[in-house]
């Protein structure tokens, strides 16, 4: 559920998921970065801003992809506040989208619709 919530979050907010369907697992969810946005500075404020940690992409992925972590201790609202804060991140690098639309999808999930 909290893998489905983030990728659908993700995915509201106009962005593509690194991995197909069939290929995806339940521990992390790794993302393309938007276009004409530095995915290293995605990384960077949502950790010292607003105290989110998220993965960068590693070797020929660096700066290309980020990585959402859901395995482990997590609940559903660290992925409602993940997903806020990475809105916000975005909003600040410029990247349009409508606002509370990753959030919007990751509830549904958790509500079961």
């Amino acid at each position: 559920r909290l893998a489905e919530a983030t990728r659908r979050g993700c995915e509201a907010l106009g962005m593509k998921l690194f991995a197909p369907a069939e290929g995806r697992g339940s521990a992390v969810t790794p993302v393309w970065v938007p276009e004409g946005i530095d995915g290293k500075q995605i990384v960077k404020i949502m950790k010292n801003k607003y105290g989110v940690t998220i993965a960068g992409g590693q070797d020929d992925y660096e700066g290309r992809i980020f990585r959402v972590g859901h395995l482990g201790y997590f609940g559903e609202f660290d992925i409602i506040t993940t997903l806020a804060a990475l809105e916000m991140t975005l909003a600040e690098l410029g990247y349009e989208f409508e606002r509370g639309a990753g959030i919007k999808a990751a509830e549904a999930v958790f509500m079961g619709e």
